[in-house]
This record gives C-alpha cells, sequence and structure tokens, in this order.
C-alpha cells in the first residue's frame, strides 16, 4: 500500500559559501541572484513544482534577509517557516534543528542543488511505492573524481547496500546528491553519526549507519542538476535560464543607441550608459552600473558592480571587487 504523499521539504540554507568568495563576502550563498530571484527562491519553485507545500529552511545569521527575499520573490502561497543554525556543525545538526517543525515525511536538499520538478516528483513516487524505507536517495552519474568528493553508494537490484562519504575508491558510477526522500526514522539515526575531523556530523554518515543495520534505503536516477559551488557555477546557472526562459526583459531605463541581444534580463535599478552591447545570455542585477560603449556578453553582473565605459565584459561573474586590466577595458574575475 502506498505511504503518505510528501508536501514538505526541509532546506539546509545555512552555509555561507566560501568557496564563491568573493560573491558571498556581503551576503551568504542562498541569496545569490539567479535571473532575478535569490538561487534558494529557484530550489524552492522546483520543490513547488514537484509537489511540495511547506518549506523549512535552516539558515544562518542573514535570517531577517532570506526572509524579506522570499516574501518579494517567492510567488507561490506555501507555509515557510525559518529555523537558525548560528554555527554551522554539519546536515546532522541542521536537520535537528528543522525536526520539531516536521511530521511524517520529508524532502531534503541544499540550496545549491536545483534539480528537475519532475525529478522530485519520481523521489517521491519512489519513496511512496515504499514507504518502509529509511530513505530514498538521488543519484547521478558522476567521474571518480566527483564521486570523491561527494557520496558513492553500492547498488544491488532496487536499493542500496552501501553509502560512503567521500570515498577513496568509489564503488560505483553514481554520486548521492542531497536530494532525499526521508523517513522521520531518520532521526533516530542521527545521534550515531560521527564526528568528522572537521568537527561536523553529516546524514550521509548516519544513513550509513542505518544501512550497515539492516535499514533499507532505495534510489531515484537523474542525469540533471544545477550545482552551485564556485563562482563559475553561478554564471552557467544563470545562462541556463536565460537559455530556458528565453528572456528579453529590461526593468531599467535603456537608451536608444544600446543593442540589446537576448536572452538577457536586466533588474529595475540597473544604470545603462549610451552606446552599450549586452547580450546574449546577460543578467544585470539591481544596483549595477555599466558604463557609456560597454560591451558585455554570456555575464553576470552583480548589483554594486561599476564596469568602465567600453570595457568589454564576456563569460564573467562581474561583482564590486572584478578589477579591469590596465589597458581598460578588459574585466577580470574569478572563475
Amino acid at each position: 500500500m502506498p505511504g503518505a504523499m510528501i508536501e514538505q521539504a526541509v532546506i539546509l540554507a545555512a552555509g555561507h559559501g566560501a568557496r564563491l568568495a568573493p560573491l558571498t563576502a556581503d551576503r551568504p550563498k542562498s541569496l545569490l541572484p539567479v535571473v532575478g530571484r535569490p538561487i534558494l527562491v529557484r530550489v524552492m519553485e522546483r520543490l513547488w513544482d514537484g509537489g511540495v507545500r511547506r518549506f523549512v529552511i535552516v539558515v544562518g545569521p542573514h535570517e531577517a534577509a532570506v526572509r524579506v527575499a522570499i516574501r518579494a520573490t517567492f510567488e507561490r502561497a506555501a507555509e515557510v517557516r525559518l529555523v537558525v543554525q548560528d554555527t554551522p556543525t554539519g546536515t546532522v545538526d541542521a536537520l535537528g534543528l528543522a525536526q520539531p517543525l516536521l511530521d511524517g515525511p520529508f524532502v531534503l536538499t541544499a540550496v545549491d542543488n536545483i534539480m528537475s520538478a519532475d525529478h522530485v516528483r519520481t523521489l517521491i513516487a519512489r519513496y511512496r511505492a515504499n514507504p518502509e524505507q529509511l530513505a530514498t536517495l538521488s543519484l547521478i552519474p558522476a567521474t571518480p573524481a566527483e564521486i570523491r568528493q561527494s557520496a558513492g553508494v553500492l547498488i544491488e537490484g532496487e536499493q542500496i547496500a552501501a553509502v560512503i562519504e567521500k570515498p577513496d575508491k568509489p564503488p560505483g558510477q553514481y554520486a548521492a546528491m542531497m536530494v532525499y526522500a526521508l523517513s522521520p526514522r531518520v532521526f533516530d539515526w542521527l545521534p550515531l553519526a560521527e564526528v568528522s575531523s572537521r568537527g561536523e556530523r553529516e546524514l550521509v554518515n548516519a544513513l550509513e549507519v542505518g544501512v550497515r543495520a539492516g535499514e533499507r534505503v532505495g534510489y531515484a536516477i537523474t542525469d540533471w542538476r544545477l550545482h552551485l559551488t564556485r563562482p563559475g557555477d553561478l554564471l552557467d546557472i544563470n545562462r541556463w535560464y536565460l537559455q530556458e526562459g528565453q528572456h528579453a526583459h529590461a526593468g531599467s531605463a535603456i537608451p536608444m543607441s544600446a543593442r540589446l541581444e537576448p536572452p538577457l534580463w536586466i533588474d529595475v535599478g540597473v544604470r545603462v550608459g549610451e552606446g552599450v552591447a549586452l547580450g546574449p545570455h546577460v543578467y544585470v542585477e539591481r544596483g549595477a552600473v555599466i558604463g557609456q560603449g560597454a560591451v558585455v556578453r554570456d555575464a553576470v553582473v552583480l548589483g554594486g558592480a561599476n564596469i568602465p565605459a567600453f570595457a568589454v565584459c564576456q563569460d564573467a561573474v562581474i561583482d564590486r571587487h572584478t578589477t579591469f586590466a590596465a589597458d581598460g577595458q578588459r574585466c577580470e574575475t574569478a572563475s
């Protein structure tokens, strides 16, 4: 008999995003923009389209800013509750903070994972078909190097026989990405997770202990996700959304002499100079300035960025920390 429908999700969004520096100097990773909305909201949209109606979001010290951003940009009539993890000490502790707000099975994901709504529906359906399972994990094809940086699994038929965090020798060709459907029984296993050398306790370790003790864990495979771990990923994610929507949106005043090539999205509150050339695949956030005659292609221009007159910027994420070459005008950014 199928289990209860899953309509609640936990999103882990407390991490600041040190690997994304300097983009996260002024805001957490969860609030980095994807075509006009924070990546947190983009994750919520995919979960909503997959059937989720209640959200518990574990945030860091930027709770107020996150709350304002959700109210301003998430347009669904969902129940949203925030809990604060002041010091990131791993996924086990973060999930423990969410426990009092949950009832029954739930989806767990991280704020840096954007998956398809179809995969969310498949994941939930796989769990509902086997409600006695401790978890249903999302698997994605990965190279051995990628698996060593995430979690590997050993598959036997329709079940996962072993799950190993950051294995030296990956046991298969799939990595487990943090989009899980979980039984509330998972909370019984959290105290058994070991403390890592970083002083953190991770959910994968708790699942590993459960599997060794005989708990059943299933899986659903996907071949697609967008993953935000480095500055260049922000460009790739925005490019994907621009291409998908074929946007041609200009929320700010654009001089008649400017040349716009879609897809592109320009927020309200952007200053655009005469004779600029923007696009294709350009997102410009509120508070950015683009100088006269600048050329910007395949780029994300964040609020606070000031692109000088006649600069050429391509394949770049540009923020207030971006420097420009001594000859004038080619931007130099982290990738």
